[in-house]
Parts: C-alpha cells; structure tokens; sequence
C-alpha cells in the first residue's frame, strides 16, 4: 500500500474513532513498519501546530525573545512530547500487562493527533475572532472535554484494560502536554 493510501486509511480510521466506532483499529496498519509511519502524523501536525503556537504568543514576548528562539524552543518541545508520551504509555502498557497492545495504540493515537490537531486550529482561530473572551474560553473549554473524551475512547477500546487504565494513559497525556510546554515557556 502506498503511503499516501496508509494516511488517508489512517485518518478514516481516527475518524470512525472519533464516531465511536469500536471497530476502527482495522483501518490502521499496525505492523512494525505502520508504528514508525505513524509518526508521520507528528510532521502533519506540524504547521498546526505552529499556528497554535503563534496564536496563543503576545507581541512583548515575541519581541524580547524573538520568533526564531521561540520556534526553535517550541520545536524541541514538540519533539519531546510525542516522544515522552509513547514511551510513558508503552511503559505502562507493560507494566498492567498489556505490552502488546501498547504500539497499536501509538498508532491509533498518532494518526488521531492530526485530527485534534485541525480541531484545535479551526476552535483557536473561532476563538481569536469571538466577540466576547467567555465565547472563546467556552469554545477550547468543549474542545479539549472532546478530545480528552476521544483519546479516553481510543485508549479504552485499543488498549482494552478498562476505563480507569484508559483515564491513566488520558491523565498522562494531560501532564506531558501541560509539562513540557511549561517548561518550554519558561525558556524563552
């Protein structure tokens, strides 16, 4: 299968995911090789990415920092999230004895990032534009309940350990996105 057939499978499959479709993993090539190609999605959040960054940036810090340091910083926090998280969550998956699930769900959560990702650009740039602050907090307040709501599902239906595991790989998630980013801000 070409790559370009791999993605577009994919992301079907992270939308019947997102449908709650307990059946989607089948759309996802799960094999060792589809593991490293889903990281791709990482390089298709990317530009996404970058427009959250440069959305939530004020003009002060861009000018005493500089958008080149700010990007360069970003970046290297960027990388450092998916990789901490894929090696959190296949820790975990050892360790409540479910190892060989642990990669199917890496891929099923890569390719789903991209569609959280859109999610989120397409929310922040409504909320940038909303007339009122509380319509803007209101709108990412929903988005981040449905993606958190998303990743829990995948995490329950791939991982297959319950709900309170898939609440732990989802919590996790939760604080290398608040961490990283964190510490990533407090150096620029």
């Amino acid at each position: 299968m070409s790559f370009p057939v791999e993605v577009a499978q994919a992301l079907y499959g992270a939308w019947r995911f997102a449908r709650l479709d307990r059946h989607a993993l089948q759309y996802f090539d799960l094999s060792h090789r589809g593991v490293w190609r889903s990281f791709w999605a990482a390089a298709i959040c990317y530009p996404g990415f970058f427009v959250l960054m440069l959305l939530r940036l004020d003009d002060d810090t861009v000018a005493q920092s500089g958008l080149l340091r700010i990007t360069i910083v970003e970046t290297i926090g960027y990388v450092i999230a998916w990789s901490g998280f894929t090696l959190l969550v296949l820790g975990f998956c050892r360790w409540i004895g479910r190892e060989d699930r642990g990669f199917d769900f890496i891929v099923a959560y890569n390719w789903s990032s991209v569609l959280q990702t859109l999610l989120f650009v397409i929310v922040s740039t409504f909320a940038d534009l909303a007339l009122s602050q509380k319509v803007g907090i209101d709108l990412i307040f929903a988005a981040n309940i449905a993606v958190l709501a998303y990743e829990w599902f995948i995490a329950l239906v791939v991982i297959g350990a319950g709900g309170w595991f898939a609440a732990a790989i989802v919590f996790m998630d939760v604080a290398i996105g608040t961490i990283v980013p964190a510490i990533a801000t407090n150096l620029y």
